[in-house]
C-alpha cells in the first residue's frame, strides 16, 4: 500500500503500521481470493487480548480468503488493515467481531464515518456486505438485527468451509443467497429467522497466529483450552448460551504447547480450574518448565501446584471473584462458593509466596442490606492478616442480562449506587485500594443489552449527537 500523503491520512496509516510491527508472527496466514475485512470495533489493546480476532482468520485463510484485520479509535477516517495498511473501503465483506455491548457504539460510529447507512434497509447494492457475530449475539442478535444484513450466531467452527465458500464468491447476490443457506445465519433483512446455535469442538486447538506486547496477555502465545461454563452464576451470560462446554483433548493440547515451548502462554477458558485433565496438565507443564498466565480460574479449585506454577512465571498476584459481598449474597447469585473457599485459597496462595491478591464484587441487588457490606469490610480484614501487603478491590454494580436468571431484575440507579459505594469507601480498612467501574460506561451496558430491532438505531444516533 502506498503512503498517504496528507497529515492526517499518514498519522492513521504509520499508528496502524506501529501495532503491525508490534507483532511476532508464530506462523503466516496468507489468502488470494476475496478480500474479507475482520474488524474488533475496539483498541488493539482489547482487540490483541482476544484470542476470536486472530482465530476467525486462521480459520477463514484455511480456505484461501484474504482476510485482514481492522480495529476502532475514535479518530480514526480512512481504517487501514493491520496486514497491509489497505483501506477499509476496497473491502466488500466487513465481518464484525461484537464482543461487549458497548462496541456496538462503535460499530455504528465505523458505518457512519465510511458513509454506510445504519439500517439494512437504506443501504444501496454498492456498499460492503456486514455481518455482525460474536458473544453478544449469542443471548440478543436483535441488538444488532436492523443494522447487521446478516447475523451469525454460534461458533465459527461449526461451518467454516460452507461460511468461506459463500464468502468466497465474487457477485454480490450469490454471496448474499449462499449466506442464507448457512444454519447459523439469520437475518430479518431476507427474513431468515431460522437459526442455529452450535459450539464448536476445539479440535484443531485455536490458537493465535502472533504475540505482541501491547495485549494484556503481553507475549503470550493465546491458547484456548476450554470454551463455555460449566457454572451457573445467575449474571453470567457464558454458562446459559455457552453448552455444551467443549474442553480441548490434553494430548492435543500438550502437543500444542510442545510445539511452541519456546513461547510464553495465555491460557484462555471460562475457567482453567474446570478443565477435566488439569493435574495431568500441570504435570507436564512443572516438568518441561512451561511458562503461562490464565483467563480466570476458580478459588475453590485452586491448588498449591497450579498457583505455584503461575508464581514462577512473575506473577506479582493473583484474582479472585467472590462476586457477592457476603455469603448470602453469593447464595443469591448461584456462585455456589463459601468464605471458607475462598480463604482458603487465599492460604495456598500465601503459602506459594503470594503478596498481592486483587478482588471483584457485584453490587446493586435489592436484597443488600448493611450487615451484607459490613461482612464485606470483615472480609477484607480478615484477607489483610493472612498477610496480603496489596489487595486490590474492584466493584461493579450488577448488569442484568438476558438470557440469566437475573434477565428481568432492573440495574441500581445512579442514587443508590453511588450512596453504596460511599459505605463501602469510607469503610475499608487501610492498605485496601478501591477501583469503582464507571456507572455511566456499566448504564450504557445494560441499556444495550435489552435492545432490539429499530430501537438499537435510534439509540446509537442519540449517543451521537451526546
Amino acid at each position: 500500500m502506498r503512503r498517504p500523503r496528507d497529515s492526517e491520512s499518514f498519522k492513521e496509516y504509520n499508528f496502524v503500521l506501529n501495532y503491525q510491527k508490534s507483532e511476532a508472527e508464530i506462523f503466516k496466514l496468507k489468502g488470494n481470493l476475496q478480500k474479507v475485512a475482520l474488524i474488533f470495533p475496539n483498541s488493539y489493546k482489547i482487540a490483541s487480548g482476544s484470542l476470536a480476532w486472530s482465530w476467525i482468520q486462521n480459520l477463514l485463510t484455511k480456505n484461501n480468503l484474504n482476510v485482514q484485520r481492522f480495529f476502532y479509535e475514535d479518530w480514526f477516517s480512512k481504517f487501514y488493515s493491520l496486514e497491509e495498511q489497505v483501506p477499509i473501503d476496497e473491502f466488500q465483506i466487513w465481518l464484525f467481531t461484537f464482543q461487549f455491548e458497548n462496541d456496538l457504539i462503535n460499530i455504528a460510529r465505523m458505518l457512519k464515518k465510511k458513509g454506510i447507512p445504519l439500517s439494512f434497509q437504506q443501504r444501496e447494492s454498492y456498499h460492503p456486505i456486514i455481518i455482525i457475530g460474536g458473544p453478544v449475539t449469542l443471548f440478543n442478535h436483535r441488538i444488532v438485527e436492523d443494522i447487521a444484513d446478516f447475523v451469525f450466531i454460534g461458533d465459527l467452527e461449526c461451518c467454516s468451509n460452507q461460511f468461506s465458500e459463500a464468502l468466497s464468491l465474487d457477485n454480490k447476490e450469490e454471496i448474499e443467497n449462499n449466506l442464507l443457506k448457512i444454519p447459523q445465519i439469520y437475518s430479518k433483512k431476507y427474513r431468515k429467522t431460522n437459526y442455529e446455535n452450535c459450539i464448536g469442538n476445539l479440535s484443531p486447538i485455536p490458537m493465535a497466529h502472533y504475540i505482541t506486547p501491547h495485549s494484556p496477555f503481553k507475549n503470550k502465545l493465546l491458547i484456548e483450552i476450554g470454551r463455555g461454563c460449566i457454572r451457573r452464576c445467575a449474571f453470567c451470560v457464558t454458562g446459559y448460551t455457552k453448552k455444551p462446554v467443549k474442553f480441548a483433548k490434553l494430548d492435543d493440547f500438550i502437543e500444542t504447547l510442545d510445539r511452541f515451548k519456546h513461547h510464553e502462554f495465555g491460557l484462555i477458558s471460562a475457567t482453567i480450574t474446570d478443565y477435566p485433565y488439569l493435574d495431568e496438565l500441570l504435570d507436564y507443564i512443572e516438568n518441561n518448565e512451561i511458562r503461562f498466565s490464565v483467563s480466570s480460574m476458580r478459588v475453590d479449585k485452586v491448588n498449591e501446584k497450579l498457583l505455584k506454577l503461575l508464581r514462577i512465571t512473575d506473577h506479582h498476584s493473583f484474582t479472585v471473584a467472590p462476586e457477592g459481598i457476603s455469603q448470602k449474597m453469593r447464595d443469591i447469585m448461584l456462585k455456589d462458593l463459601s468464605t471458607e473457599q475462598i480463604v482458603k485459597g487465599l492460604e495456598i496462595g500465601r503459602k506459594v509466596g503470594f503478596e498481592n491478591v486483587k478482588f471483584y464484587y457485584i453490587i446493586g441487588l435489592e436484597e443488600e442490606t448493611e450487615e451484607d457490606y459490613k461482612e464485606l469490610i470483615e472480609f477484607l480484614n480478615q484477607v489483610l492478616k493472612l498477610g496480603y501487603k496489596e489487595v486490590s478491590v474492584s466493584i461493579n454494580p450488577l448488569v442484568p442480562k438476558l438470557s440469566t436468571p437475573f434477565a428481568n431484575r432492573k440495574m441500581i440507579d445512579k442514587k443508590e449506587y453511588e450512596k453504596r459505594t460511599a459505605y463501602i469507601k469510607k469503610s475499608v480498612p487501610k492498605g485496601v485500594k478501591l477501583n469503582f467501574e464507571s456507572y455511566k460506561s456499566m448504564k450504557i451496558q445494560y441499556e444495550i443489552s435489552h435492545l432490539n430491532g429499530n430501537e438499537s438505531i435510534r439509540y446509537v444516533q442519540e449517543k451521537f449527537e451526546e
